[in-house]
């Protein structure tokens, strides 16, 4: 176990040094620990099933954010976890509270070239609108951050190079988001950025202890371009970030950013859309599934365009974004919305129009009342 009465000193051995520079150490060299999963009992109290499930035997690793969500598509949550220095990890459900990790099997252990990456921060979306959830990583400097994309079946191919994302290499990224922040009907990549070293700039001021945002545009041909001055003073101004958490806090109608800073107070990033875009906002309420729906899929079909999105209770970097889910329509004013359950229980909700919020009840269908629009 790590024992904080004897932490390496910065410089103590190789494992304590970037670019000549002596840091704080690890995590090579720092003993592993082992990942939990706690079962709620749904009384407000948790049993570790960690061996039951064969998930505590994995403990060659260094785990820093994790996610769960339907990879697979067979009904049940998968949990993915974002490794640093080690490869990450894919828990493939078997359904009867157990897990296998496959990870190198699916293709999402290492980088394109087969290399250990440093997982930071995990997004989860259909970049590609294939109905498929796809896997966005976060990486340290000098590594590029991972897109990984889903066939449907969990199997994910890394198409980092050729998404055009590979170019942002500067930063430490952490936070992260697969979402549509100009409504134009194409998820795009947001990441937070910001050193763990604040000594290395005396030495070496090109890596800066504080780092500006990031965001990758979603062109809609299978590549993404980078933008940072572009994408407003907010986007550029320069914070050492951690956390990201994605939600409209205003309710216009377009998806706001909040974001945890080193030191600081955090930063409330709000989006002013402009044009002639649509959008639409899906909450649900479960009754036979949890309250919270986690783990609904739901489908949008939006013009010739189709996007999935799973509610999630984590992602990014230790975030929660905003529950309601938010499809960005482009220039269609009317969309189909299906629904796929916890329970199994699968909805299809037809001509739903667009620039609103729709609350669905589980069985029930659309509450009437419970939303609102704004037109």
């Amino acid at each position: 176990q790590f024992d904080f009465k004897h932490i390496p000193k910065p410089g103590a051995n190789s494992n304590c040094n970037w670019k000549g520079v002596p840091v704080e150490c690890g995590p090579r060299g720092l003993p592993p620990g082992y990942h939990s999963l706690y079962r709620n009992n749904g009384d407000g109290t948790f049993t570790d099933v960690s061996r039951e499930a064969g998930v505590s035997e994995l403990r060659e690793s260094y785990g820093m954010t994790t996610v769960a969500a339907d990879l697979n598509e067979d009904g049940w949550p998968d949990i993915y976890v974002a490794c640093d220095s080690t490869p990450s990890l894919l828990l493939i459900n078997s359904g009867k509270g157990t897990f296998t990790e496959e990870g190198v099997l699916r293709g999402v252990a290492l980088s394109e070239d087969g290399m250990e990456q440093a997982g930071m921060g995990i997004a989860i979306g259909d970049y590609d609108l294939d109905g498929h959830l796809d896997i966005f990583k976060t990486h340290f400097a000098e590594d590029t951050n991972g897109l990984y994309h889903n066939d449907g079946k969990g199997n994910f191919e890394d198409i980092t190079r050729a998404a055009k994302i590979g170019v942002e290499t500067h930063y430490i990224c952490w936070g992260a988001g697969m979402i549509d922040l100009d409504n134009d009907g194409l998820p795009d990549l947001f990441m937070t950025t910001g050193s763990v070293y604040p000594q290395l700039e005396k030495t070496l001021p090109q890596y800066a202890n504080k780092g500006p945002r990031v965001v990758f545009r979603n062109l809609g041909n299978g590549t993404f371009e980078e933008l940072i001055e572009e994408a407003g003073s907010g986007v550029a101004a320069t914070h050492c970030s951690r956390g990201c958490a994605f939600g409209d806090f205003d309710n216009d109608g377009d998806v706001d950013i909040l974001i945890v800073n080193l030191s600081e107070p955090p930063s409330l990033l709000r989006n002013d859309m402009r044009g002639n875009h649509h959008w639409l906002k899906v909450k649900l309420v479960g009754t036979k599934s949890n309250r919270s729906a986690i783990g609904a899929r739901v489908v949008v079909h939006y013009g010739t365009k189709k996007q999935a999105q799973e509610v999630m209770s984590q992602s990014s970097f230790y975030s929660s974004n905003d529950p309601r889910l938010h499809f960005g329509l482009g220039l269609a004013t009317t969309a189909e919305v299906e629904i796929r359950w916890p329970s199994g229980l699968q909805e299809k909700l037809k001509a739903v129009s667009a620039d609103q919020l729709v609350v669905v009840k589980e069985g029930a269908g659309v509450v009437a009342g419970a939303g609102w629009s704004k037109k």
